[in-house]
């Protein structure tokens, strides 16, 4: 079952389009331009099947665990992704055609090709082979990685590839590039494209695990189960410099999280967080924590930054309904999603906002198989909401400290109070301008 997520949640959460730098750029530091588009298929493909994401993270983490090095160089693989794709015909199978084909029809530029070309490939293929040894010596080598490592042989083993990688891949004569190429750019040549990808598939490996290093990731562990359980130790997001950590936890009981605070406290930078956290576990892929423990589910959808569709004259308020509306008929066809809503109907009047909010969230109390993220500025529909017990209320704490605010982006038990709107605008004393103004215009 594939997981629900749709390119609103991927704007939201930065992941591959952002006026900043997206959550791709973050993983994407692959040696090979084919391994950096493998990552982002694998990242436009979460998962829901517990298997395949864990055998993912199981292939990182050995990388991670025993620093392995991938010693390849894009320039290398291009030369052979170029050989393997040129239009130039490929070698005749009768050595003396062959030959005939390439000094007399002035073929000197596609011999070239075919001979650097099978050079790169030889030299990458007896690299693959060593380093695919080094994989198995180790100890407590995953089922996946095992997977390809057979893989590699049954490539290898069979065809002229295991006669190539007897060759000195710099002394090659006429006759065996000729053979070579043949039997390459011939009836073996989706043989050497599924080498490559594995090649690439290592390349994303590397990079992923050299990444959890970098950032301070960790690696998710999976709960096998229909019950919501989730529960993360110091989340963090790994774009802010020196991020405030917090830690949360989500269960069947308490699956709703009415966020409150002021502005500037840093609520959306926590709701991205959160789903940052949950679409990365389910790649498989390190996570921004301390520690995770999580159920999977079958879907994400946020409703983050939302905008107006001025190309259908939608209003804001509008687009808000008919978002609420997408995701009640996601909750309709799947259960255990991952809700996430800032700031509830902004887009309308605080009456207005403050009735569909309560409507909304009343409705979605007695919804306990999936989990619901809501931040809003409305604090008093926390008082009406108290009743409900299923909804586990916190706020991001502010402090003033000689006429100056300071967030501390710590996520606390309760709900705020504070109006930081007011305190802005006395602040910077608009109030003493407009007066003096207005004494102004009088004399």
């Amino acid at each position: 079952m594939s997981f629900n997520i749709d390119n609103q949640t991927y704007r939201d959460l930065n992941i591959f389009d952002s006026y900043s730098e997206p959550i791709y750029n973050m993983f994407k530091g692959t040696r090979t331009l084919g391994a950096r588009d493998l990552l982002k298929a694998i990242m436009q493909n979460p998962s829901t099947d517990i298997q395949y994401i864990s055998s993912r993270r199981d292939a990182i983490k050995y990388f991670f665990d025993n620093k392995l090095s991938l010693e390849i160089k894009n320039e290398n693989l291009d030369l052979i992704e170029f050989y393997l794709n040129s239009n130039g015909r490929k070698s005749e199978k009768n050595l003396i055609d062959s030959f005939v084909k390439y000094v007399t029809k002035n073929s000197s530029n596609d011999y070239y090709i075919i001979k650097t070309g099978l050079k790169n490939l030889i030299k990458l293929v007896k690299y693959i082979s060593t380093f695919n040894l080094e994989i198995m010596a180790k100890d407590d080598v995953p089922d996946s990685l095992i997977k390809i490592s057979e893989k590699i042989k049954s490539i290898i083993e069979v065809g002229l590839l295991c006669d190539a990688i007897r060759l000195n891949e710099d002394t090659l004569n006429f006759y065996q590039i000729t053979k070579l190429d043949h039997a390459f750019r011939g009836e073996e040549k989706d043989k050497i494209f599924e080498f490559l990808q594995i090649v690439y598939e290592f390349d994303v490996l590397e990079s992923l695990a050299l990444t959890t290093k970098k950032k301070g990731l960790c690696f998710p562990e999976y709960i096998d189960g229909d019950d919501i359980n989730v529960s993360i130790i110091s989340l963090f997001h790994p774009q802010i410099p020196n991020p405030v950590k917090n830690d949360i936890v989500f269960k069947r009981e308490d699956n709703i999280l009415f966020l409150t605070g002021s502005n500037m406290s840093g609520k959306s930078s926590l709701l991205k967080s959160l789903g940052l956290i949950i679409y990365l576990s389910h790649l498989g892929f390190p996570v921004p924590a301390t520690a995770m423990k999580t159920t999977i589910f079958n879907g994400l959808i946020t409703t983050i930054n939302l905008p107006d569709d001025i190309n259908q004259g939608l209003s804001h308020y509008y687009s808000e309904v008919k978002r609420v509306k997408q995701i009640a008929s996601a909750l309709l066809e799947n259960d255990k999603m991952f809700i996430i809503l800032d700031e509830l109907f902004k887009g309308t009047n605080v009456k207005d906002a403050f009735d569909a909010s309560l409507l909304i969230i009343s409705e979605l109390t007695h919804i306990h198989n999936s989990v619901f993220l809501i931040s809003t500025h409305i604090m008093e529909l926390a008082e009406v909401l108290n009743k409900y017990k299923n909804i586990s209320f916190k706020y991001l704490d502010t402090s003033y400290e000689e006429k100056k605010v300071r967030f501390t982006y710590k996520l606390t038990d309760g709900i705020s109070s504070e109006r930081l709107g007011m305190f802005i605008v006395e602040n910077e004393g608009i109030v003493d301008i407009i007066k003096k103004a207005s004494y102004k215009q009088k004399k």
